[in-house]
């Protein structure tokens, strides 16, 4: 069965592209993969809490429990807006903004997505070539639907 894959960068931004995706799952009876984007910043601010929680705590966490944490918000979101509604799995990549787009692809194409769902920046075309662009990346690269909000 094919499948569909949602990018979430920012869980309270990114819900409207969440809720798209759901009422495409429910209409085309598809799975969802859900992916939260977090950069390696965010992972190791997330890393560096819980170690300092687990010292008074006298306990360890590990890095499941990181990125359980780091991810926590499109996991809610998830869960929020899919619900029992339509079948999804999390996954969670950490990765620079310009590695990100790659690390996109090569899910969806290993968990057989034939569209994808995620947000895009307005930049100019400067910036989108100095910093590159996600959006456009997986547009240019991806071999099936994308269906891209604007931010």
């Amino acid at each position: 069965m094919p499948r569909a894959l949602v990018a979430i960068e920012k869980a309270d931004r990114d819900r409207d592209v969440l809720q798209r995706a759901r009422a495409f799952a429910i209409g085309a009876t598809t799975d969802l993969v859900v992916v939260a984007l977090v950069s390696p910043e965010e992972y190791h601010d997330t890393e560096t809490t819980l170690d300092t929680i687990g010292r008074a705590e006298h306990t360890r966490y590990d890095e499941d429990a990181v990125l359980d944490a780091v991810s926590g918000g499109v996991k809610d979101a998830a869960s929020d807006i899919l619900g029992a509604a339509v079948d999804y799995e999390l996954r969670t990549v950490v990765a620079d903004k310009g590695d990100q787009a790659t690390a996109l692809l090569d899910i969806a194409r290993e968990t057989d997505c034939d569209h994808v769902f995620l947000t895009g920046y307005r930049r100019s075309p400067t910036k989108k070539a100095i910093f590159g662009d996600r959006a456009q990346q997986v547009i240019l690269e991806f071999e099936g639907y994308v269906t891209v909000r604007m931010d």
